[in-house]
């Protein structure tokens, strides 16, 4: 093909492109405006994900925003609030409150006042004293008798010579003794119990060989003891015991013409019961009452003949009693 048919070509192929009637439409319709309304009643059609505008950057005014859409960090609120947008507040402070204050609030105080010192702490309780834990008590107890009630009848060769019956003085004595819990409510003791000084007086207008001769003695009973305890509260008892033991009798003055030639001895029983305290683990005390019978014989022999004679003594009194001892 020769250069000339060539370009002949080419120019026909531009004609008639140029006046086809799609181009002629192109060129009669005008390009339509950007600022143009949509038609009312018509929906906005939501800006494409691909052309959304970079952070910043003002939407235009016909179009909305998608749903769920946030606004982008420092983007500031659209036209219509009451803020344009990128408002920042003033940062001077608020006007203070008038001079005359608010009615509601009550007048200054001129200064505060002084802090009040803080209370000393109150010192914690003390412990409850511990409860005795051991079975085993030892302690002493004194005793008064305010009066006993003596008799004895000497007799020989069956035949009665001298016989007594009268109260005794108001003496005191001393026990000692020892006890034992084995099992719950019980418990066995051994006490050792001394009179000093028992002493009698003839009862005035006696008739002749009766209540002739004053006289005194010691006593010296061994009571083994049994007892009971009740418990009426963690450190007080209620006890009640009986003793029988044996007793000695040292006795003189009893006639002139009789010698003493030993020691009357016999058979005693005690009863008794009290308190006992627990002052701690260990130290206790006890009050306690008791009554006791003692019946004791002897023989004594004649100044002038030599012979024997029996002489029974029986002896009984109350007594009161205040211990104090060792619980371990």
């Amino acid at each position: 093909m020769t250069l000339a048919r060539a370009t002949v070509l080419a120019l026909a192929v531009a004609g008639a492109l140029l006046g086809s009637p799609a181009r002629a439409q192109t060129q009669d319709k005008p390009a339509p405006d950007a600022k143009a309304q949509p038609p009312a009643g018509q929906p906005t059609a939501p800006a494409p994900a691909s052309a959304s505008p970079p952070a910043g950057y003002p939407y235009p005014a016909p179009y909305g925003y998608p749903p769920g859409y946030g606004y982008p960090s420092g983007y500031g609120y659209p036209p219509g609030y009451g803020f344009p947008p990128g408002y920042t507040y003033p940062s001077a402070p608020y006007p203070a409150y008038p001079p005359q204050g608010y009615p509601q609030y009550p007048p200054a105080y001129p200064a505060y006042p002084p802090p009040y010192p803080t209370p000393a702490p109150e010192p914690p309780p003390e412990p409850p004293a511990p409860l005795p834990s051991g079975r085993w008590r030892m302690g002493a107890s004194l005793f008064l008798v305010p009066q006993g009630y003596l008799s004895y009848d000497l007799k020989y060769r069956g035949e009665s010579q001298l016989t007594y019956a009268g109260g005794t003085t108001a003496t005191a004595g001393v026990t000692t003794f020892a006890e034992l819990d084995p099992i719950r409510h019980l418990y066995l003791g051994l006490a050792l119990q001394f009179l000093p000084s028992i002493k009698w007086e003839p009862r005035s207008g006696s008739a002749a060989g009766s209540n002739a001769f004053s006289g005194t003695g010691q006593e010296l009973d061994l009571l083994p003891q049994i007892g009971a305890s009740l418990s009426a509260s963690p450190r007080l008892r209620l006890l009640a015991y009986v003793a029988p033991g044996y007793s000695l009798l040292i006795a003189s003055g009893m006639a002139d013409a009789f010698a003493n030639s030993g020691t009357a001895h016999g058979f005693v029983v005690q009863t008794g019961g009290g308190v006992l305290y627990a002052l701690g683990a260990h130290g206790f005390f006890s009050i306690r009452g008791s009554y006791q019978w003692t019946f004791q014989n002897n023989q004594v022999q004649s100044n002038t003949t030599g012979a024997s004679a029996d002489a029974h003594f029986r002896f009984h009194f109350i007594a009161l009693h205040g211990a104090g001892g060792y619980w371990f």
